[in-house]
């Protein structure tokens, strides 16, 4: 499956799941753009791996609004940068960008390629530097200066369905390099708490979907289980923090939750 070993699997999973959650009737959000990275090859690898895992719609569903909502929030405040670290095929430079507002996206170059080529074909533009790279091993501080990210200016940094895959002492690194770098800064990620990391939470379907990441090459490694204790350390400030299971029932009032799961997966935002 050549194209989906040249861009992270998961970055097309996340992207259809996008799709579906876009063609809802009454759809949390709407991206029109994402669908234009996909085909029928990535629709079918999508569907066999959420077959696994059906509330895995809900949870991406849910995360997309609530960062969505904050990035807009930030804007209107007066941020006037956008990081996303391990942008996969997130639209959002589109969606929300305005000419004010720089966004700068990091992942791999093939992923950033498929992205800016897609765009071009169908004359669609946006305020954005795709920085190739590994924002882990290749120093993200280094390759922010290298692209005239502005170290002074109010930046929102997204960190969205990255942190579950990388070690502890990594997620470490870079909100220490983002804290003692940039100047003024608020941070939003998702993360699932440590048992499901160790398997103690009971629901043997959770387990299944990790399986499944993880024949893709995509093991889940870190879960935090006080994320207030975990910011209080690094000298950062938990400004928001919401489990799925919250958000799913101020987002769908008159829906019942699909999974006791969206108890174990939370969104938060921090801030220096």
């Amino acid at each position: 499956m050549t194209e989906i070993k040249n861009v992270s699997g998961t970055a097309f999973i996340i992207a259809e799941l996008r799709v579906e959650g876009s063609e809802e009737n009454n759809p949390l959000y709407t991206d029109e753009i994402v669908k234009l990275f996909l085909n029928d090859e990535t629709k079918k690898v999508a569907k066999e791996i959420v077959k696994t895992f059906p509330p895995a719609k809900d949870m991406v569903k849910i995360r997309t609004k609530y960062f969505d909502d904050v990035l807009s929030t930030q804007i209107s405040l007066g941020y006037q940068q956008v990081v996303i670290l391990g942008s996969g095929l997130d639209t959002r430079a589109v969606r929300k960008g305005t000419e004010k507002v720089v966004f700068f996206e990091i992942d791999n170059q093939n992923t950033l390629l498929l992205k800016e080529e897609s765009l071009k074909q169908n004359k669609i533009s946006a305020n954005v530097k795709y920085i190739p790279g590994d924002y882990v091993k290749d120093d993200l501080i280094a390759l922010l200066a290298k692209n005239n990210f502005d170290f002074n200016l109010p930046t929102y940094f997204l960190w969205e369905g990255n942190i579950t895959y990388l070690t502890k002492d990594e997620i470490i690194f870079v909100l220490k390099q983002i804290r003692d770098n940039v100047k003024n800064f608020k941070l939003s990620l998702d993360y699932f708490t440590e048992g499901v990391i160790l398997r103690t939470t009971g629901y043997q379907e959770i387990n299944d979907y990790r399986d499944e990441l993880e024949k893709m090459g995509a093991p889940w490694l870190t879960g935090f289980e006080n994320i207030d204790n975990f910011a209080e350390e690094l000298n950062l400030k938990v400004s928001e923090n919401f489990s799925t299971a919250d958000l799913y029932k101020r987002y769908r009032p008159h829906s019942s939750l699909e999974s006791n799961i969206f108890n174990f997966y939370f969104v938060c935002t921090l801030e220096g």
